[in-house]
């Protein structure tokens, strides 16, 4: 998959992404708030990268002069709903990136391509309730919110965080493409 916006280019994961990726994963503000540890070295964050270069669900997401990578973005084939039509994302960002409409712009570009180039009947997203970034950018992008699950996970900290649920049908997608 590659996707050209204005600001940013969504494409795969490479190798070459390695130096990009630790550095944006090690940073103790970016991690915990999508659930996982931040990198305690490169070694880690070249094995985590391996990972997710394999399982193809896991994309890049650069800056469009400098290829540099900023951010990660997810399309899982699974989520809280068990319906074979339900695609659930995740995402990342650097926080030298927050705030200046780069996700917003990938999350779109990314909703426009599952609705657009795959069976996908309605997308899922969530986020820690202690994420406003992420819920912003989500509510942002026009999804609706479906309710808040208590005690949601245990994190690799121990802490157990509860999560807001949002969601978006096809249908509901190309009717904010028209406004």
């Amino acid at each position: 998959m590659r996707i050209i916006g204005t600001k940013i280019t969504i494409r795969e994961l490479t190798f070459k992404d390695s130096k990009d990726f630790y550095e944006f994963g090690r940073d103790p503000s970016i991690g915990p708030m999508a659930g996982w540890k931040p990198f305690p070295n490169y070694d880690v964050a070249c094995r985590l990268l391996s990972s997710l270069i394999l399982n193809k669900e896991t994309y890049a997401i650069t800056e469009i002069n400098s290829n540099k990578l900023i951010g990660t973005i997810s399309i899982y084939n699974y989520g809280i709903r068990k319906y074979k039509r339900v695609k659930s994302l995740g995402f990342s960002l650097g926080a030298p990136y927050h705030n200046k409409g780069y996700m917003t712009e990938a999350v779109n570009l990314v909703c426009d391509y599952i609705f657009n180039k795959t069976d996908c009947e309605l997308l899922e997203v969530g986020c820690h309730t202690d994420n406003f970034a992420s819920k912003r950018v989500i509510e942002k992008c026009g999804f609706k919110y479906d309710g808040m699950l208590e005690k949601y996970k245990a994190l690799y900290d121990g802490r157990v965080v509860d999560a807001y649920f949002y969601s978006m049908t096809k249908e509901e997608h190309e009717r904010k493409k028209l406004i």
